[in-house]
């Protein structure tokens, strides 16, 4: 087999906010989230930087200065980006298409404030003074929220100039596994047209394939992790009426501040066949085992302790927590992402 002709690229620019600290280069793995740090470098006094990158197809690289992530750029053969990045905006030039990443981006972080981040602060309030009635009134608007925040990124993912372009994989972290049908396909099949032979393709394809295979009415995926006390367990293992597979961290604040809601629905459903297995995408095990105990979790925990590398996270195209899916006693997925009220009613219907 013929190995692919390498190539080169250079990203040069000024940051001068920055002068002295580290700038770090990613290459990023859409599939399995096992990023590649390819270049790091020290800014020069004057605030410039120079990376020269060699490798063998396109690739989409996460820019983070001084640890905080800046940008997004795509990188083709024999690319010569100039960046100047400010407080307040980046100029590019040799690159239309990391113009539109940069775009996306702007336009992600103000449907996030618009959208998710009131409901957050509301969340986060509730839960510092104890109200559990508002907590779980502000984690079911979460659901609603994030919904919103997703429908209307996905609607401008599909404007032909960015759907129609190498950073477009970029949208796959955060369409709507349900809703996205469109998007996914229109997505992959510019990827196979333009890029047949990139890995991205085939990272995009696997993404596609994963979540059809967790849509609504679809057979759950069996597979198998550790629990805390290192012994390993099959989600087949679980036998119930109906199971909330869950995935959420110790590191998440949506996650915690739905604990309550979980703890108090377990043990209500508990006896009338309703379990939950909760799948943690944590990386460390002390905080992991620590946020168990201090919320009180009594059913299955398991953990690949791999953080977004976990292979049960990416099983279920899992890219944001939480994350659930309700199965019924055959498997078979029956519900998505339900929270608090919501959770609730599905369960009264289910288990009167």
């Amino acid at each position: 087999m013929l190995s692919k002709e390498a190539f080169s690229a250079t990203i040069t620019g000024m940051v001068t906010e920055y002068a002295n600290k580290k700038i770090t280069f990613t290459k990023i793995d859409y599939d399995t989230r096992k990023d590649t740090v390819v270049h790091e470098s020290i800014i020069k006094s004057n605030g410039a930087f120079y990376a020269t990158f060699t490798f063998q197809e396109s690739i989409i690289v996460s820019i983070a200065v001084a640890e905080k992530q800046v940008l997004h750029a795509t990188v083709h053969p024999q690319d010569n980006i100039s960046l100047i990045i400010g407080k307040e905006s980046i100029q590019v030039k040799g690159s239309s298409e990391t113009e539109l990443l940069i775009e996306y981006e702007k336009y992600r972080k103000g449907l996030f404030d618009k959208f998710l981040k009131p409901v957050y602060d509301s969340s986060a309030s509730a839960e510092k003074v104890g109200n559990k009635e508002k907590l779980e009134f502000w984690n079911k608007q979460q659901t609603y929220a994030s919904d919103k925040y997703k429908q209307e990124l996905s609607a401008w993912a599909m404007k032909p100039s960015f759907l129609n372009s190498f950073g477009a994989i970029h949208a796959s972290l955060r369409w709507h596994p349900d809703n996205d049908g469109l998007l996914m396909d229109s997505m992959l099949a510019y990827y196979k047209r333009t890029y047949p032979k990139n890995t991205y393709t085939t990272q995009l394809e696997n993404k596609v394939l994963r979540t059809k295979r967790t849509a609504l009415g679809a057979m759950a995926p069996d597979f198998s992790s550790l629990n805390q006390y290192g012994m390993s367990s099959k989600l087949s293992d679980t036998k119930a009426k109906y199971i909330l597979l869950d995935f959420w961290a110790s590191w998440c604040p949506p996650c915690r501040q739905e604990s309550p809601t979980l703890v108090r629905l377990f043990n209500k459903y508990k006896n009338k066949g309703f379990v939950i297995v909760s799948v943690s995408v944590d990386d460390n095990k002390e905080n992991w085992i620590r946020a168990i105990e201090k919320d009180g979790f009594i059913w299955p925990q398991v953990s690949d302790l791999k953080g977004w590398q976990s292979p049960s996270a990416t099983l279920y195209n899992v890219s944001a927590i939480p994350t659930s899916f309700l199965l019924d006693e055959n498997r078979r997925i029956i519900a998505k992402n339900l929270r608090g009220v919501d959770l609730e009613k599905k369960l009264e219907e289910l288990l009167p």
